[in-house]
């Protein structure tokens, strides 16, 4: 009982101290792989996972894979101090790919993040709609099948396709996180 009791008190204290200990095991894995392939503090990399990953993976179902330097076989990037990873992730509703550019001299990284969500074209139309409307978003362009929206105020975007029955929703978003240093 008393060893039961200290396997309880441990769990309720790792995460309550929160970080990348307090992640789920295969949650871990993947902001451990941020923080290896991009050479960043543990804490980084668990702000990074936090803010541009963890949301994609609390779908029941999900996959992630990636490629970063040391991928191209015979490229000369593998060493070099420009750190890059390429996440693809699919989960229950969504497709997402998310590409990392580590600036280190400037303690910045760059990422680039691309959600496409699959549809029926009704609920693609809605959204077009929606858009349309949004005094936040200019439509860029339009044809028959294609609509192409641009926020006003943030580096985002939003394309939309249809081809009744089906459509696609794709958000496509350019971001800043600065490094601690």
């Amino acid at each position: 009982m008393k060893k039961l009791f200290l396997v309880f008190l441990f769990v309720i204290h790792s995460f309550a101290l929160g970080g990348m200990d307090s992640l789920p095991e295969d949650q871990r894995g993947v902001a451990k792989s941020i923080q290896d392939v991009l050479a960043l503090s543990k804490n980084d990399a668990y702000k990074v996972y936090k803010k541009y990953v963890q949301m994609y993976l609390e779908d029941q179902h999900w996959q992630v894979h990636w490629f970063d330097n040391g991928n191209p076989a015979k490229g000369k990037m593998t060493k070099s101090p420009q750190k890059t990873m390429f996440l693809s992730i699919i989960n229950d509703n969504r497709l997402v790919n998310i590409s990392i550019f580590k600036f280190p001299k400037e303690h910045q990284l760059l990422v680039y993040t691309i959600q496409t969500i699959p549809a029926k074209s009704s609920l693609v139309l809605k959204k077009f709609e929606q858009l349309k409307n949004d005094k936040e978003y200019e439509k860029r362009r339009e044809t028959a099948r294609f609509a192409y929206f641009r926020s006003k105020e943030y580096m985002s975007r939003v394309n939309i396709y249809v081809e009744p029955p089906v459509g696609a929703i794709q958000y496509v978003d350019l971001s800043v996180f600065t490094l601690n240093k």
